[in-house]
C-alpha cells in the first residue's frame, strides 16, 4: 500500500512486536494518529510470529531480520524508498541506529522515542570499563542524527540533558497513553479469603520482584499475587519464591490479552522497580481503578502518584511494607473514581495522540 499523496507520510519502525510497553505504544499510535491528515507505515525488524499486539489496521513491514545492527542497510534502503516525512522508532539501540540512517536521508525528520533513564541501567547492563565507553559514543553519534527524542518523563530528559550530552532543545516530553480499553471499575473486589496483589512487567533484575517477594513473605494477611510477563529471571524468582514458602500463593502468567480484567480484579498493584522509563503497566492499574505501591526510582514514578489518592511512593522495603498494611486496612477509602482520576486526565489517548499530532506537524512546517 503506498502512502495518500496528501497526507503526511509517517514511518514508525519497531525492533519487534512482542510484549513490551514500547511495542504497546508504538502499535497503538500507529494505529489511532488522525488518517485525515497522516498516513502510518509500521516496520517491524523482526518477524510476525512474534507479535503480542493487534496491527491489524496499518499497513505493517516485516523485515524479518534477528537484530537491529544486521537490518541497518536493508532499513536504509526502505526509508529511502518510502520517503516518509518523519520516521519515528522506538528503543535506544534502535534510535542510535536511525540517527545514523538519518545521515542518508536529510529530506526525512527521524525522532528517536526514548523508553529509559539510560545512566540508571548502568547496574543492570553488564558492560564495564573500555565496552561502556565505546558503546555510550555510539549512541552519541547516532543520537546526533535526530532531529527530536522524545523523553516519556522528567527523569528522562534530565538524563538525556545531563548526563547524555543532549542538547535540551532536541527533547520534548510526550507521557505514555492509558489506553481506552481500561474502563474504570465499578467497584474495589469483594475480600473473600485473601487480598489479591499483581505485577506486570517483564521477570529482570531490574524489576525488583525479589524485595517484593521479601515483603510479602513478612506480611501477615493472607494473599495471593499474580505477576503478569516473561524473562531471564523467571527461575530465579521462582526459586526465591520457593524458599521463602511462598509458591502456593503465587500465580505466574508469561503473557495474557486479558490485563484488563486481571488489573481490575486486584486489590493493589505492586512495583518493585529499581528503574522505569514511563510504566504502561502501573498507569493502566491506576486508570481501572487499583492503587499502588511504588518504589521511589528515576522513570516518573514522582509524576504518577500522588500518595493517599492512587496508592503510595515509598523509598525503602520498610516504608512499602508499613504502606502495604496501611492501604488494605483503609482500602475501602481508595474508591476506584478517586484512585483513576487523575491519570485518565493526564495520560488520556486522545490527549497524547494530539501531542504526538503536533509534535510532527510542526516539526514538517519547520523543515519546509
Amino acid at each position: 500500500m503506498k502512502y495518500k499523496t496528501t497526507a503526511l507520510k509517517i514511518l514508525f519502525i519497531i525492533p519487534s512486536l512482542s510484549a513490551g510497553g514500547a511495542e504497546k505504544v508504538m502499535s497503538f499510535l500507529a494505529q489511532n494518529l488522525n488518517d485525515k491528515k497522516f498516513q502510518t507505515k509500521l516496520v517491524v525488524i523482526g518477524f510476525e510470529k512474534n507479535n503480542a499486539y493487534d496491527i491489524s489496521n496499518v499497513d505493517t513491514i516485516y523485515l524479518n531480520n534477528t537484530s537491529v545492527g544486521k537490518a541497518f542497510m536493508t532499513i536504509l534502503k526502505l526509508v529511502r524508498s518510502e520517503k516518509p516525512n518523519v520516521v519515528l522508532s522506538s528503543l535506544s539501540h534502535l534510535n542510535a541506529i536511525m540517527g545514523y540512517v538519518s545521515y542518508f536521508n536529510p529530506k526525512t525528520i527521524f525522532i528517536g522515542r526514548q523508553t529509559i533513564v539510560q545512566s540508571a541501567q548502568k547496574d543492570f547492563t553488564g558492560r564495564t570499563g573500555i565496552k561502556t565507553k565505546l558503546f555510550n559514543f555510539a549512541y552519541y553519534l547516532g543520537y546526533k542524527g535526530l532531529n527530536k527524542l522524545i523523553s516519556q518523563s522528567d527523569d528522562m530528559k534530565n538524563d538525556l540533558v545531563q548526563n547524555q550530552g543532549v542538547n535540551e532543545e532536541k527533547v520534548v516530553t510526550i507521557n505514555n497513553p492509558v489506553s481506552q480499553n481500561f474502563k474504570v471499575k465499578d467497584k474495589i473486589p469483594e475480600i473473600g479469603n485473601f487480598y489479591q496483589f499483581i505485577t506486570v512487567g517483564r521477570l529482570t533484575e531490574k524489576k525488583g520482584y525479589n524485595r517484593i517477594l521479601n515483603i510479602l513473605f513478612k506480611f501477615k494477611l493472607p494473599f495471593h499475587y499474580t505477576i503478569i510477563g516473561d524473562g531471564q529471571e523467571k527461575a530465579s524468582i521462582q526459586e526465591l519464591a520457593d524458599k521463602l514458602n511462598l509458591t502456593d500463593k503465587i500465580t505466574y502468567i508469561s503473557f495474557t490479552d486479558k490485563v484488563n480484567d486481571y488489573l481490575t480484579n486486584s486489590h493493589v498493584y505492586l512495583q518493585g522497580s529499581f528503574v522505569e522509563g514511563f510504566p504502561n503497566a502501573l498507569i493502566e492499574s491506576i486508570s481501572v481503578g487499583t492503587p499502588a505501591i511504588v518504589f521511589n526510582a528515576p522513570g516518573g514514578m514522582n509524576e504518577i502518584m500522588l500518595n493517599g489518592e492512587n496508592g503510595y511512593l515509598v523509598d525503602n522495603e520498610e516504608m512499602f511494607s508499613e504502606k502495604l498494611e496501611s492501604i488494605v486496612n483503609d482500602i475501602k477509602d481508595f474508591t476506584p473514581t478517586k484512585v483513576s482520576a487523575e491519570v485518565r486526565r493526564k495520560y488520556s489517548s486522545a490527549q497524547i495522540l494530539s501531542q504526538y499530532e503536533d509534535l510532527f506537524e510542526s516539526l514538517i512546517t519547520n523543515k519546509s
